[in-house]
């Protein structure tokens, strides 16, 4: 419930907080994106990223190509679900990504893919895009990174494993 109260007011965050600061800062947006894909699955991030970034992109000030971020954090989610499920063993299990791993890498794929849509569908000049990248893109790594693990550890908590019983029998 907590990644979907932040992915709603990420965006609204993003604009308050990250866009009026001189040093930039991460894109929030993508974090929550990320963030959900990586403890609910794939289908839940594509979703969130479909979400998310509708919501980013109806945010004032709204300047680029309507659903650009959508699509891109779409596909961001969707890969992030994946990599954290991890590839299928022979036995049947899977394999889980590495949640630092995962997180950096899920979130440099959501900078990386924004500017390069930005840039593709003319939202935005070349010079513009590489001058504020690297800040960005280091924000929201750091972040990524930093964050994951403690979230997904929080979500398989022991207490959290057990099933809940609706009903008891007598």
């Amino acid at each position: 419930m907590g990644l979907v109260l932040l992915l709603l007011t990420a965006p609204l965050l993003q604009v308050l907080l990250v866009g009026r600061s001189p040093w930039g800062g991460p894109e929030l947006v993508t974090l929550a994106v990320v963030w959900l894909a990586m403890s609910r699955g794939p289908v839940w991030g594509c979703v969130a990223g479909l979400a998310g970034g509708l919501a980013a992109d109806v945010t004032p000030p709204a300047d680029g190509t309507m659903g650009r971020t959508a699509l891109v954090l779409a596909v961001t989610g969707l890969l992030a679900g994946r990599w954290q499920q991890g590839r299928p063993l022979p036995e049947g299990r899977r394999r889980e990504g590495r949640p630092p791993l995962v997180g950096a890498a899920s979130a440099a794929l959501g900078v990386v893919l924004q500017a390069g849509a930005a840039v593709a569908l003319g939202d935005e000049p070349w010079r513009s895009v590489v001058a504020e990248a690297p800040w960005t893109l280091a924000w929201t790594v750091a972040l990524g990174a930093l964050v994951s693990p403690v979230l997904l550890r929080r979500r398989r908590s022991p207490a959290a494993a057990e099933p809940r019983v609706a009903m008891r029998r007598v």
